[in-house]
């Protein structure tokens, strides 16, 4: 498993609950992980696109009693094709970095470009030059405080109308062509993109692999947020959406797609399980370790 720094689970902890993130981190320990990714995204370490250091120190102050290496989720609201809050973003990336760097994390995972309705080639291309530009002008301030941005891709969801599909944040990780910048490679998210575009889900992972730094196992059946549920037991149910779900509860092939897949060595491995399902996570991450043995050093 040498080509794997550690495996380990995403915090849950509510908004502002530092002794529920003391306790789950505890838990994530005791469960086997090397690593945790902290879930920026809840915590208010940031404030008006700079660092809050009461709420960072508090935090720090956690997570350095704890055995644990770090990754960072960064806001889910991150997108460097809004050119309309682009100064914005990048004033909020660029905290969330010093953030992330000050409690240890290696990885900043953040989201790819979204863009709300269908656009023509030329203004698709100059968004995409902009989320580039963005990425670019933030990869040394990352590379200064040790911290990797790791761009993920997103699911086809009612909420993400448009975003990447594997081939084209490669492309975009690819164009930026920065130690500091690299890709959190989600394979449900790639699952359930391959079934809206009808892809071969082992080529699209094939095209993301130079670029991966940081990979979010989650299982689910691939299947498109079509059907009217009510509830995430609804959702699991009838296997459709974005479920993040414990191995083996969905049909992702795991034990095919993972010995095919060629990492950089040092890639993390987070095992980003939904809250409801954190009860398994030991089970869940001794699961997580077994597949990781199974990328080729």
């Amino acid at each position: 498993m040498a080509i794997i720094l550690g495996v380990g689970l995403s915090t849950e902890s509510a908004a502002g609950d530092i002794a529920g993130l003391d306790a789950e981190l505890g838990r994530f320990a005791e469960a086997g992980c090397d690593i945790a990714e902290l879930s920026l995204q809840n915590m208010f370490v940031v404030a008006g696109g700079r660092l809050n250091l009461p709420e960072l120190r508090a935090i720090e102050a956690v997570t350095r009693r704890h055995p644990l290496r770090y990754t960072a989720h960064g806001p889910l609201g991150t997108n460097f094709m809004d050119e309309a809050h682009i100064e914005l973003h990048r004033a909020v990336c660029r905290a969330m970095i010093e953030a992330a760097g000050a409690l240890g994390a290696i990885r900043l995972v953040i989201h790819g470009g979204v863009w709300s309705a269908p656009l023509a080639d030329a203004e698709l291309a100059r968004l995409k030059r902009l989320e580039v530009e963005s990425l670019a002008g933030l990869a040394d301030h990352a590379a200064r405080h040790g911290v990797t941005l790791a761009l993920e891709n997103l699911p086809p969801l009612p909420s993400i109308p448009h975003t990447h599909d594997a081939f084209a944040l490669a492309a975009q990780v690819a164009a930026v062509n920065h130690p500091a910048v690299g890709a959190t490679l989600d394979i449900g998210h790639a699952y359930m993109m391959a079934t809206l575009r009808q892809q071969d889900l082992g080529e699209t992972l094939a095209a993301m692999a130079p670029h991966i730094v940081h990979i979010h196992l989650q299982d689910q059946f691939g299947r498109l947020d079509t059907v009217r549920t009510w509830g995430k037991a609804e959702k699991l149910a009838y296997g459709t959406g974005d479920i993040h779900a414990p191995p083996g509860w969905g049909d992702t092939p795991f034990d095919t797609l993972l010995p095919a897949l060629a990492l950089k060595r040092d890639t993390t491995m987070i095992m980003e399980l939904a809250g409801h399902f954190m009860h398994h996570a030991a089970d869940a991450v001794a699961e997580t370790k077994r597949l990781a043995g199974l990328i080729p050093v």
